[in-house]
């Protein structure tokens, strides 16, 4: 059996659809109800000591089934959903006891590390982890993900927004942001993240495999910074008052709130009618794509590719790609 291994966890959440234009008016947002309270996703990140494993994470949305799901049958990330978009003690026990079972399956041994949430609380039954408690008031000090993990992911998901909207722009389009869009962009920012900044931010808050892993080590720059997207997007005539703000803007939002008995009746009776119900009419649909229509996208990748230096790797993802829609057509 291997020997245990240290990992942590934090929920972040965010405006998972805010664009620069709008960052002003949700300045100090407390956002716990109201239209502007379905901007928001809370998401669960976990990752182990030295960066090499990161957890798929949990998103949190407000609608269990919002009309952009429709006929989705799998998704990269889990989903859930409670009226407040917050983690609550059911989804907290389900997704621990999922991820006791996953490394149970490996036969591992794991010291996950949690903030003091009051949504998070000692599990029993559990085979494979070890929950560790931070104390109360140091997560800003003791959480690795506090230290700038959560914040490498927020920036990394705000360029990669920026990057389709300048796209948007350019075809005289507006760019629509839905929970399914955002699920794919919390996937991608997430895989995004480097192992170099996730050791680098558990050394920061103290946490060493050994004597001699002092020495911090250096992040690769980025490829295309937020400033350079920014003035791209001054140049098609989009203003970002405050660059820094709107990387920041959520960052104080509440993930999880003290449960009162109030609290606890209200989300019961709202389950179904707010949880579960289709979003309002300002939320995107889910485009329809055919088998046909796929073959074709990923044909028009293929032509891509070969007209480009590109690695042999993406062809061959390209080739898995049509077998599995070809599979799927005669299924």
């Amino acid at each position: 059996m291997n020997l245990p291994t240290s990992s942590t966890l934090m929920n972040a959440d965010f405006f998972y659809r805010i664009l620069p234009d709008r960052t002003l008016c949700f300045k100090g947002e407390k956002c716990v109800r109201g239209k502007k309270s379905k901007e928001r996703l809370t998401v669960l990140l976990a990752a182990n000591m030295d960066g090499s494993e990161k957890i798929i994470p949990l998103v949190i949305g407000k609608f269990l089934k919002p009309r952009c799901m429709k006929n989705c049958k799998s998704f990269p990330l889990f989903y859930d959903a409670n009226s407040k978009a917050w983690m609550t003690a059911d989804i907290w026990e389900k997704t621990i006891r999922r991820w006791d079972l996953n490394f149970s399956k490996q036969k591992r041994k794991i010291a996950l590390i949690a903030d003091n949430c009051t949504a998070h609380y000692t599990v029993d039954g559990l085979k494979s982890i070890e929950l560790v408690f931070l104390p109360p008031n140091s997560t800003c000090v003791l959480q690795p993900l506090d230290q700038g993990i959560i914040q490498n992911f927020k920036a990394t998901y705000r360029k990669l927004l920026l990057q389709d909207m300048i796209s948007a722009i350019d075809r005289k389009e507006q760019l629509q942001v839905s929970v399914l869009n955002a699920i794919f962009y919390i996937d991608q920012s997430w895989n995004m993240v480097s192992q170099k900044t996730i050791a680098n931010c558990f050394r920061h808050a103290g946490f060493h495999s050994s004597p001699e892993s002092e020495e911090l080590l250096e992040d690769d720059d980025e490829d295309l910074p937020l400033t350079e997207l920014a003035e791209k997007l001054r140049n098609r005539g989009y203003a970002i008052p405050d660059e820094n703000l709107y990387t920041k803007i959520d960052e104080n939002l509440a993930t999880n709130s003290e449960a009162s008995i109030q609290d606890i009746v209200s989300n019961v009776l709202n389950s179904n009618a707010e949880g579960s119900d289709d979003e309002d009419d300002s939320e995107c649909e889910k485009k329809s794509v055919s088998t046909s229509d796929a073959l074709k996208a990923i044909d028009d990748l293929r032509c891509f590719f070969t007209n480009s230096e590109t690695a042999d790797e993406h062809l061959k993802a390209i080739r898995e790609l049509r077998k599995s829609c070809v599979n799927n057509q005669k299924k």
